[in-house]
């Protein structure tokens, strides 16, 4: 028996070195398991027979073992076939006892549901980590499309900034160029003034009358360059009325813009009381609201008046800014452009009443619907803040 018994433990052994090839051995299992257990129902008729031989004919019992042999050598060709195929070793012959096939067939079973057991478990780590890559992917996409649209953000307000330092440059340019010529003008009236103190008592009338002229006119183009200097001083270190950035905006103006940006799809409840907290926060408040009709950038006469009447109370060093807001109907950029031009018109009027020391700016913040989610054109608005000195 122990000779039979170590190919047993052969056939295991190749059947898991099959294991590449888990389709075709998970096809197979099924027949040569239905042949093994028809050898041992044969076998056990065979044996029954025998035992009851001396009840029938001896002829006939003969011929029956003889038929039942062939058929068994039969099944058992077929299943030699069959396990052949799967590359595990034929059966022996009939010498081999019933319990060692039976036990074969067994061990052969529970090697094949191993062998199933194995591959489903494998199936499940392939799974799982087919599920692991589609999510890195997924993050992987997420992370593209976010740094795409800082790219194009990063553009933008590079656009911006070149766009800022050649009018620097040219002013700059200016600026050298009158400072030279108030330069030389400067060191014509030294030597003039210097000559007319060295002239002696002999010198004619005429003389001292060009120079006397030569010294007024260089006194003219004196203070015309020196307040034109001045002028172009003022224009370079002026911000922009309408700040089309963030980058642009005045620093007293930048953390309420960021604030008011993040208020959008809040309910009222949470806006007004993010409102109250920019008062406290940032000495922020709203002086007025201004409604527009749609398409149009006039400011009414009302209007107007209110926003003379507020700027009298501003005090000097604040700062007023006008935010401008559109409605989410229409085209977007000329929703941008309209707001734009609506916030400007604020912020000139402001300008053009305020006193010297207070500052005023305009910008557009972008399309929202929190001033009216079902009345589109309560969106048409700009707000003028008052942003306290700090």
């Amino acid at each position: 028996m122990s000779d039979e018994k170590a190919p047993l433990r052969d056939d295991h052994a190749a059947a898991e070195q099959k294991t590449p090839e888990p389709v075709s051995a998970k096809s197979n299992s099924t027949p040569a398991v239905a042949l093994g257990f028809v050898i041992i129902a044969l076998l056990g008729v065979l044996i029954a027979m025998v035992l009851r031989g001396g009840g029938l004919g001896g002829t006939a019992s003969q011929e029956e073992i003889k038929k039942a042999e062939a058929e068994l050598n039969a099944i058992r060709s077929e299943t030699n076939r069959e396990r052949m195929a799967m590359g595990l070793r034929p059966l022996e012959g009939g010498s081999e006892p019933l319990e060692d096939i039976a036990d074969r067939v067994k061990k052969d079973s529970d090697t094949l549901v191993a062998l199933a057991g194995s591959y489903q478990k494998i199936l499940g780590e392939k799974d799982s980590e087919l599920s692991a890559k589609m999510q890195e992917i997924l993050r992987s996409e997420k992370l593209r499309q976010t740094l795409a649209a800082e790219n194009a953000r990063l553009n933008t307000e590079l656009g911006s900034a070149l766009s800022r330092s050649g009018n620097t440059d040219v002013l700059s340019r200016e600026l050298e160029i009158l400072k030279n010529s108030y330069q030389t003008l400067d060191t014509q009236y030294k030597e003039a003034l210097k000559k007319m103190q060295n002239m002696s008592a002999a010198a004619s009338t005429d003389d001292l009358e060009s120079l006397q002229r030569r010294l007024d006119e260089a006194m003219r183009a004196k203070e015309f360059y020196e307040n034109r200097v001045k002028e172009l001083e003022g224009s370079a270190e002026q911000p922009k009325l309408f700040a089309s950035s963030e980058n642009e905006l005045l620093p007293a103006a930048v953390e309420l813009f960021r604030s008011l940006r993040e208020l959008e799809n809040l309910p009222d409840s949470d806006v007004s009381s993010a409102y109250s907290g920019l008062g406290v926060k940032l000495g922020a408040s709203v002086m007025v609201k201004l409604d527009f009709a749609t398409g149009s950038s006039a400011i009414s006469q009302e209007d107007q008046d209110s926003i003379t009447s507020k700027m009298e109370e501003v005090p000097d060093g604040d700062l007023v800014l006008a935010i401008g807001y559109a409605s989410e109907t229409g085209n977007v950029d000329n929703n941008q452009k309209l707001s734009s031009d609506r916030a400007t018109a604020v912020a000139s009027l402001c300008s053009s009443v305020k006193r010297p020391s207070q500052k005023t700016q305009a910008v557009y913040l972008g399309q929202t619907d929190r001033f009216g989610s079902r009345v589109p054109e309560r969106n048409q608005l700009v707000e003028l803040w008052h942003i306290r000195k700090k």
